[in-house]
C-alpha cells in the first residue's frame, strides 16, 4: 500500500473518503484476477496493511462510518493464507482491535455495523488459537450491547445484537468442534469469566429472557464441544465445569418458560468429561438426579421414595467417601456447588412462579414428614462434610477482609437452607404433631449457630446474621402447637450466645414472636420466662407498663396463679437481655407498680418474688402495703424503721420509706387491737363489767400513744419528703415515686389520727394532704383533705391555712366535678368524696352566716344523691352527713326558725334511725361514719343535755365502734358525754361510774371487780339511796326545787367509799405533776383532763361535797389564763364550766363574782354554740341581780299535805305577793281583759321555763330582753294581756280544756304581774332557808298539779309533771306544755 493512503486515512474526512475510493478500486482490481494466485496473499497483506492504519486512525473515533465502509470492501475478498497463518491471525487481531475501539457509546452505531460485517463472514479458524479472537469479539460485543441496554442508551431493538452474538458464538463452537479442538479448558474459563460463572444474577436474568432459539444455537454447540474435551487435570478443571453448571441452573431457574433444562445437559456432559474419576462421576450423578427431581414438571407417585432415596445416597456418600477424599479439591468444589444449588433452590421456595413449585408442592403433599426429615438430614450431612472445605473458586469471598473462612460460611448456608425449607413448609395438623423432622433440623441449626459465633466477620449488620435471626423469627411465628414450640426451646441457649451479634431491632422482633409462641408451651415456667424476656426488651416505658399489665391480666384471666414477677422470670430466662442499671431499675419499678396498681389480689408467692428482687427499702415498704397480714414483712418493717432511726441524716427516699413503714406498722397495730363486742353489751349500767373483760381491759390512753406516735411519725416523714421532693432529680438507683401510695398512706395515717380523736396531729396530717393534692392536682384527695377542715367549727390559728382561699379553689373543682359524676369515670368512693365535701361546705357557709348558700348546697347534694340508683332508699354516709349538717344548721340557728322544719331533737331521732340502718357503699364510708358519729356524740349530748333529754343511742353506736376498734380517747369522750348527761339528769351514781370508767381509760386507776353485796348491805344501800334521793330532790337546781321539809342535814348523806369524789383531789386536774406522763405531753389530753375536773367538780357540788370547789374554781381561772391554747380544744365545755361556776357562786352567795362570770359568758359569741348558754347566762345574771337585793319574805299560811312540795311556778304568786288568801285573788271586772296569744319575738323574752334552765340549775328568775331568741330553745307560747300587742286570732279550746274550766269556775281569774321565786339552800347548820322575791312580769300563769305521788317524789328521775292551765276567758287556751327541741 502506498504512503499516500496511509496519510489520507489519518487525514480529514475528505482524505479518508479519497482513500476509500482508492482502496475500493484496488480490490476491484484484485477481484478481476489480474495477479492470479498471488492475489490471495496480496489481498490479505493489503487488507492487513489498511487495517493497521485504521487501528491508528480509529482512536479519535472520527470517520468511523467510512472505516466500516472500507472494511466492508475488503472483508469479502480476504481469506486465510495457508503458507502464512500469521497473516490471518493479524487480520483477526486488527479486526478485534478496531471493534474494541468502536465499542463506545459515541460510536456504538459503527460498532454494530462492523460486528455485522464480521459475523457476515464465515468463521474460519486457521490456527487453534484463532477461536480466542473470535470469542473475544463476540463476548465483547455482547457485553457492550447489554451494558448499553441496561443504561437505556439503546432502543430495545438493539436486543437483536445480543441474539446475533449468541448465534455467532454457536457458529464459533461448531467451527471449533469441526476443527476437533479438545483442549477446551481455556475456552470454558473465558466463557465463565465473560458470560457464565462470574456473572451476576441480573446478567443471568437478562440472558434467560433472550429468545430460546438464540440460546439453543449457542448452548447446544457449546455442550457438544465441551463433551468432546479430553480429560486432563480434574482438580483444575472441575471447578470451571461446576461453575458452568451453576450458571445454566440459574438461567433455567430465572426463565421457567424456556424448559430447556440446560443444567441437566451440562451435568450429563460433565459426567462424560470426568468419567475416569469414579467418585467425581458419582457425585455429579447425585446432583444430576437431585436436579432431575427438582425440574420435574409433573407429579410422580414415587416422589417420596425417590427423593428420600436420593437424600440418603447423599448422606451415605458423604459418610463413606467424605473421609477418604476430604483433602481433594474436587470434593471441596463439589460441596460448595451443592451449597450454592441448595441456596438457589430454597431462595425460590416462596416464589409462586418458581420452576420448582411442583417440587415443593410434592414435598408437602406426597413427601410429608419423611421427605422433609430426609431433606434436613441431607443438609445436615452436607454441613458436616463442609468441615473439610478449604478454598474454592466457586465459593464467595466474605466482604470482610479479615475473614478467610469459606468453610464456616458454607455451613451457615446449609443451616439457613434448612430453616427456609421449614419456614415454607405448610404441614397439616397431623404433620405438626410429628416430631420426626425435628431432630435433623435441630442438629443442623444448632451446628450453624455454633459456627456463627466463631465467625469474626459477623456483626449486627451482617447479612448472614440478619437472615438467620429473621428465619428464626418466622419459625417462632409458625408455632401453633406444643410440638412446634418444642423445636424452638433447644435453640434459645445457642441463640443467647449469638446475642452480641444480633441487632436490637431484629432481636426485638424475634422476642415478640417467641412471646406469642409461648402460649403453646407445655411448661408454664418456660412460657413465663419467654414472655418476661420480650417484656424486658421493651425500652418505651408506656409499652413496658402496658405489656406487663397485659401479661398479668392474661394469666389471671386463665386462672393461673402467678408464681414470680416478670423481673425474676427475666433473670432466669434463656434469653436474658443485657440491661443496664437504669434499665433494670425501670423494669423492676414498672413491674412493681403494675402489681400494686393493676392487680386486685396478688398472690403471696408473687409478692415474695418481688421482695426477693428488691434493691432498696422503698420497694420493701411499697410491697408491705400489699402484705399486711404477713408476720415476716412486719419484722422487716420494724428492722427498716430501727435502722433508719439510727442514721444520722436521712435522705428524702429514706424519709419516704420511714413514712410508709410506720403506716404499715400502724395499720397492723390497729387491726391487732380490734375485737368484737355485741350491741347488747353497750349498756350504761354494765360498762364497768364490760371493760373488765380480757379483750377490753387493756384499752387505755397509754397503749394508744404508740399508735399516735406511729401515725405522727409517718406524717412527719411524709412532710420531710414532700419538702425535699423536687430539690434534685431521681438517681439511677432511686425508685420512681408512687404518689398514689403516698397519698393513700397519708390518708390512712390522717384517718387513724382523726378516728382516734387527736385533733392537733390530725390537722397536721390533713394539711399535708391538702398541700400534696394541690401540688399533684389530685382534686379528689384535695377535696377530701379540705372536707376535714370544713367540718371543724374552728381551724387552729397555728396552721398556716387560709380556709377562704382554699374554699374558693375547691368550688372551682366542685363545679367541674359534680356534673361529671354520672359519666361512669368515677368510683363510688369518689362520688362520696365530692358529696361529703359539698355537705361540709354548707357547714362552712353556715358558720359565715350564709344560711341561704348553705341550704342551696344541701339541696344540691340531695338532688345529686338521687341521681345514683344504688343510693336510693339506703342510709348511706351521704344521707347521714346531709342530715347531720342540717341538724347542725338548725341547732345553731339563732334567728326565729321556720315552724315547718323539724326541731333539732326530732332531727336527731330521724338521724338515729338512719344510723341504725347504715349501708356501706364505698371504702371511705366506714371511716367517715366514725368521724360523723364522733361529732354527733358531742353535739347531740350538748343539745339533749341542755334540754333535759337523754339521747344515748348515738353514743351507744359510737362506743361500740370505738371499743371494737380499741380507741381509748374516743371512748373517753363518750364516757364524758355520758357523765355530762348524768350530771344534768342528776344521776349521781351513774356519774360516779362514768368517772371510774374515764379514770380507767386514762390509766389513772384501773377498774376493780365488784364483789357481790351481802343482804344487809343491800338493805342499807336501799335506805341510803332513798334518803339521799329525798335530800337531793330538794338541794339541786332551782328547776328541781321543792317546798322544804324537815329533814336532816345533807352532811348526813353517806358517800360511797369507792366513789371518785370520795378519794379524788380536784387539784390534780389542774396540776399535772401527779398525772400520767401521757397527759403532760399533750395539750388536748390536758384539756380533756381539765374537762373531767370540771364535771367532777359539778358532781361534788350536786353531792354538796364543796370543800374543794372554792379552791378548784379559783385555780381553774388562773390555769385557763396561763394556758390560753386550751380554749381551742375546750369549745362549748368552757361555757359549761362557767355555768357550773356561776351555780356554785350563787350557792355560796357570791353574787358579784357570779355577775362577773355571767357577763363574760354573755360576751362570748360563737356561731357554733348552743343558744341555751346565752339564755342560761341571762337568766342567772338576772337572778343574781335580784338575789343581790333580796326582798323581805312574806308570811304565808301553812299548806295542806296534799299540796306538799309544790313547784315554785305552780304556787299562787298573787296571793303571796299581795298578802291575800290562799284561794284566789279577786280583781275588778273592769280590770279584766281578754287574753290573746302572741308568739315571742326577738325583742321580748319570757322567763325561762323549767327545761330552759335545767342545764345549769340556775333558777327560775325572769330574764331581760335579748336581741337573739331561738323560739325552739325551750320557749313556750305565752299569753299576753297587753292592749298594745297586735291582735291575733284566738284558738278554740279543746274538750279537755273545757272540762278544766268547768271544774275551776269558782276560782278567781286575775292578771298577775308578779312572780315569786323560792331559793332553797342549806345553811351551815343544815337548815333550810327560803326567800320570796316578787318580780314584775308580763305574763300570768295559774298552775295546779294533778297529783304528787310519793313514789314520784322519791325517784331519782322524776317524770314530767302534768299541769293544767286555767284560762281567763272561754276563748283562752292554756299554753303550759313541755317543749322539746
Amino acid at each position: 500500500m502506498s504512503g499516500d493512503i496511509a496519510v489520507q486515512l489519518k487525514g480529514s474526512r475528505v482524505d479518508v473518503e479519497s482513500a476509500c475510493k482508492t482502496i475500493g478500486a484496488k480490490f476491484k482490481e484484485i477481484a478481476s484476477g489480474v495477479r492470479g494466485n498471488a492475489d490471495a496473499s496480496y489481498a490479505l497483506r493489503y487488507d492487513l496493511s489498511v487495517l493497521r492504519h485504521i487501528c491508528y486512525a480509529v482512536k479519535n473515533l472520527q470517520n468511523a462510518d467510512i472505516f466500516c465502509d472500507i472494511m466492508a470492501i475488503m472483508l469479502p475478498h480476504v481469506e486465510p493464507f495457508q503458507e502464512k497463518p500469521q497473516l490471518w491471525e493479524g487480520h483477526l487481531t486488527s479486526l478485534r482491535y478496531i471493534h474494541h475501539g468502536l465499542c463506545q457509546e459515541k460510536s456504538i452505531a459503527a460498532c454494530q455495523k462492523l460486528y455485522n460485517l464480521i459475523r457476515s463472514q464465515s468463521c474460519r479458524l486457521q490456527n487453534d488459537s484463532d477461536y480466542k479472537i473470535y470469542l473475544d469479539i463476540h463476548l465483547t460485543h455482547f457485553n457492550v450491547i447489554h451494558m448499553q441496554l441496561q443504561k437505556q442508551t439503546l432502543p430495545l431493538e438493539a436486543t437483536h445484537h445480543l441474539c446475533f452474538a449468541l448465534e455467532a458464538l454457536g457458529d464459533l463452537f461448531s467451527a471449533m468442534r469441526r476443527k476437533n479442538l479438545t483442549k477446551n479448558g481455556p475456552l470454558l474459563v473465558q466463557l465463565n469469566e465473560a458470560m457464565f460463572g462470574k456473572r451476576s444474577r441480573t446478567f443471568f436474568k437478562s440472558l434467560s429472557y433472550l429468545p430460546s432459539e438464540s440460546l439453543t444455537k449457542m448452548f447446544e454447540p457449546l455442550i457438544k464441544l465441551l463433551a468432546s474435551s479430553s480429560f486432563t487435570d480434574l482438580n483444575s478443571q472441575f471447578a470451571e465445569y461446576l461453575s458452568f453448571v451453576l450458571a445454566l441452573f440459574q438461567i433455567d431457574m430465572l426463565n421457567p418458560q424456556l424448559n430447556m433444562h440446560m443444567a441437566l445437559q451440562a451435568l450429563r456432559m460433565c459426567k462424560e468429561v470426568f468419567r475416569e474419576n469414579a467418585n467425581a462421576t458419582y457425585a455429579l450423578q447425585l446432583i444430576y438426579y437431585f436436579l432431575k427431581v427438582i425440574y420435574a414438571r409433573e407429579a410422580s407417585q414415587d416422589f417420596k421414595r425417590t427423593y428420600v432415596d436420593i437424600c440418603r445416597k447423599f448422606q451415605t456418600f458423604f459418610e463413606q467417601k467424605g473421609a477418604a477424599c476430604s483433602k481433594e479439591q474436587w470434593l471441596t468444589d463439589f460441596v460448595i456447588t451443592l451449597q450454592r444449588l441448595q441456596t438457589l433452590i430454597h431462595q425460590s421456595v416462596s416464589k409462586s412462579a418458581s420452576p420448582f413449585q411442583r417440587f415443593w408442592q410434592q414435598m408437602e403433599t406426597e413427601g410429608g414428614t419423611e421427605a422433609y426429615a430426609a431433606h434436613f438430614q441431607m443438609l445436615h450431612s452436607s454441613a458436616a462434610i463442609s468441615v473439610n472445605v478449604t478454598r474454592s473458586p466457586l465459593g464467595s469471598n466474605c466482604s470482610n477482609e479479615a475473614c478467610k473462612s469459606q468453610r464456616r460460611h458454607c455451613i451457615m448456608s446449609f443451616g439457613m437452607c434448612a430453616l427456609d425449607a421449614y419456614i415454607n413448609w405448610q404441614p397439616t395438623a397431623e404433620q405438626k404433631t410429628d416430631r420426626t423432622p425435628h431432630k435433623p433440623l435441630l442438629g443442623i441449626i444448632t451446628y450453624t449457630m455454633d459456627v456463627a459465633k466463631s465467625l469474626k466477620c459477623l456483626g449486627p449488620t451482617s447479612v448472614e446474621v440478619i437472615k438467620l435471626v429473621r428465619q428464626l423469627t418466622h419459625v417462632a411465628d409458625k408455632v401453633s402447637c406444643a410440638e412446634q414450640m418444642a423445636l424452638l426451646l433447644p435453640l434459645l441457649e445457642p441463640l443467647q450466645q449469638l446475642r452480641p451479634l444480633i441487632a436490637d431491632q431484629e432481636l426485638s422482633s424475634l422476642l415478640r414472636r417467641l412471646f406469642k409462641a409461648s402460649g403453646h408451651c407445655k411448661d408454664p415456667q418456660m412460657a413465663s420466662r419467654l414472655q418476661a424476656c420480650y417484656i424486658a426488651s421493651l425500652k418505651n416505658p408506656v409499652r413496658l407498663r402496658s405489656q406487663i399489665s397485659l401479661h398479668y391480666h392474661s394469666q389471671a384471666k386463665e386462672g393461673k396463679e402467678i408464681q414470680k414477677c416478670v423481673y425474676e422470670w427475666h433473670e432466669s430466662c434463656p434469653l436474658p437481655n443485657p440491661l443496664t442499671t437504669a434499665q433494670k431499675r425501670q423494669l423492676y419499678d414498672t413491674d412493681l407498680f403494675a402489681v400494686l396498681h393493676n392487680l386486685r389480689n396478688p398472690s403471696s408467692s408473687h409478692l415474695r418474688s418481688l421482695l426477693r428482687c428488691r434493691t432498696n427499702d422503698y420497694q420493701l415498704v411499697l410491697l408491705a402495703r400489699q402484705m399486711r397480714n404477713n408476720g415476716s414483712i412486719l419484722k422487716e418493717l420494724q428492722e427498716v424503721t430501727a435502722r433508719l432511726k439510727h442514721k444520722s441524716a436521712l435522705t428524702r427516699m429514706d424519709q419516704l420509706s420511714m413514712g410508709h413503714a410506720n403506716v404499715g406498722l400502724l395499720i397492723e397495730a390497729l387491726e391487732a387491737q380490734k375485737t368484737k363486742i355485741s350491741s347488747k353489751d353497750i349498756q350504761e349500767n354494765t360498762m364497768e363489767e364490760v371493760l373488765l373483760r380480757q379483750n377490753l381491759s387493756t384499752i387505755n390512753i397509754e397503749r394508744e400513744q404508740r399508735l399516735v406516735k406511729l401515725a405522727s411519725d409517718s406524717i412527719a416523714a411524709f412532710e420531710g419528703f414532700f419538702s425535699r421532693a423536687d430539690q434534685e432529680p431521681l438517681g439511677e438507683e432511686d425508685t420512681s415515686i408512687d404518689w398514689e401510695a403516698l397519698v393513700d398512706d397519708a390518708v390512712a395515717a390522717a384517718m387513724a389520727l382523726s378516728s382516734m380523736g387527736y385533733q392537733q396531729q390530725a390537722e397536721d396530717a390533713w394539711l399535708l394532704l391538702l398541700r400534696i393534692g394541690s401540688l399533684l392536682e389530685d382534686r379528689l384527695s384535695y377535696l377530701r383533705a379540705l372536707t376535714y377542715f370544713l367540718a371543724q367549727n374552728k381551724v387552729s390559728p397555728t396552721l398556716k391555712l387560709d380556709l377562704a382561699e382554699e374554699v374558693a379553689r375547691a368550688e372551682d373543682m366542685l363545679d367541674d366535678l359534680w356534673p361529671q359524676l354520672q359519666s361512669g369515670r368515677f368510683f363510688k368512693r369518689q362520688h362520696t368524696t365530692v358529696m361529703l365535701c359539698l355537705c361540709h361546705l354548707a357547714s362552712y357557709y353556715d358558720r359565715k352566716d350564709c344560711q341561704s348558700t348553705a341550704q342551696l348546697l344541701l339541696l344540691q347534694v340531695e338532688q345529686l344523691r338521687e341521681e345514683f340508683p344504688e343510693r336510693t332508699g339506703k342510709s348511706d354516709i351521704v344521707l347521714i352527713t346531709l342530715q347531720t349538717v342540717r341538724f347542725r344548721l338548725s341547732y345553731h340557728q339563732r334567728k326565729p326558725r321556720n315552724p315547718r322544719i323539724p326541731t333539732p331533737l326530732r332531727q336527731l331521732d330521724t338521724l338515729l334511725d338512719n344510723v341504725r340502718n347504715f349501708f356501706t357503699l364505698s371504702s371511705v364510708d366506714a371511716g367517715s361514719l366514725q368521724l360523723v358519729l364522733s361529732a354527733l356524740v358531742k353535739e347531740s349530748t350538748e343539745c339533749a343535755a341542755n334540754r333535759l333529754s337523754e339521747r344515748l343511742a348515738f353514743s351507744n353506736f359510737a362506743l361500740q365502734m370505738f371499743l371494737q376498734s380499741g380507741f381509748a380517747l374516743r371512748s373517753i369522750e363518750v364516757f364524758i358525754s355520758w357523765l355530762w348527761t348524768n350530771l344534768q339528769m342528776e344521776y349521781l351514781e351513774k356519774a360516779e361510774s362514768k368517772l371510774r370508767l374515764v379514770e380507767h381509760c386514762l390509766n389513772i386507776k384501773p377498774l376493780a371487780r365488784k364483789q357481790a353485796p351481802t343482804e344487809s348491805a343491800k338493805v342499807e344501800a336501799s335506805v341510803v339511796s332513798l334518803e339521799s334521793n329525798m335530800m337531793l330532790m330538794q338541794l339541786v337546781e332551782p328547776i328541781r326545787k321543792q317546798q322544804q321539809v324537815d329533814m336532816s342535814s345533807p352532811k348526813g348523806l353517806n358517800l360511797r367509799p369507792n366513789s371518785p369524789s370520795f378519794h379524788m383531789n380536784l387539784e390534780r386536774y389542774l396540776n399535772f405533776k401527779e398525772a400520767p406522763s401521757v397527759l403532760r405531753q399533750s395539750s388536748q389530753l390536758q384539756c380533756l383532763y381539765f374537762v373531767l375536773g370540771c364535771l367532777h367538780a359539778r358532781l361534788c357540788f350536786l353531792q354538796r361535797n364543796d370543800d374543794q370547789l372554792e379552791e378548784f374554781y379559783a385555780e381553774a381561772d388562773s390555769f385557763l389564763a396561763k394556758n390560753k391554747e386550751l380554749k381551742t380544744f375546750l369549745g362549748s365545755m368552757l361555757q359549761v364550766h362557767q355555768v357550773y361556776k356561776v351555780n356554785y357562786m350563787r350557792y355560796k352567795k357570791k353574787h358579784q363574782e357570779s355577775l362577773s362570770v355571767c357577763q363574760k359568758g354573755l360576751e362570748v359569741r360563737q356561731s357554733a354554740m348552743d343558744i341555751n348558754y346565752s339564755y342560761n347566762f341571762l337568766a342567772q345574771l338576772k337572778a343574781a341581780q335580784v338575789e343581790l337585793k333580796p326582798l323581805k319574805p312574806q308570811c304565808q299560811k301553812s299548806r295542806r299535805a296534799l299540796v306538799f312540795n309544790l313547784s315554785p311556778e305552780l304556787k299562787v304568786r298573787p296571793v303571796l305577793a299581795g298578802g291575800a288568801t290562799n284561794s284566789a285573788v279577786k280583781v275588778k271586772p273592769s280590770a279584766k281583759k281578754a287574753p290573746k296569744f302572741r308568739i315571742f319575738t326577738e325583742l321580748e323574752l319570757r322567763p325561762p321555763c323549767a327545761g330552759s334552765t335545767s342545764s345549769s340549775g340556775s333558777g327560775n328568775e325572769n330574764t331581760p330582753p335579748s336581741d337573739h331568741v331561738d323560739l325552739n330553745a325551750c320557749q313556750a307560747i305565752e299569753i299576753s294581756d297587753d292592749d298594745d300587742s297586735p291582735t291575733t286570732r284566738p284558738l278554740k279550746p279543746s274538750q279537755s280544756q273545757a272540762k278544766v274550766r268547768e271544774k275551776t269556775k269558782t276560782k278567781a281569774k286575775t292578771k298577775v304581774g308578779e312572780v315569786i321565786q323560792l331559793d332553797d339552800s342549806f345553811d351551815g347548820k343544815g337548815q333550810t332557808q327560803s326567800k320570796v322575791t316578787a318580780v314584775r312580769s308580763t305574763r300570768a300563769r295559774i298552775r295546779q298539779p294533778e297529783k304528787t305521788p310519793k313514789a314520784e317524789v322519791l325517784s331519782s328521775r322524776r317524770p314530767r309533771r302534768k299541769v293544767v292551765e286555767q284560762p281567763v276567758e272561754a276563748e283562752c287556751v292554756s299554753t303550759r306544755r313541755r317543749h322539746r327541741n
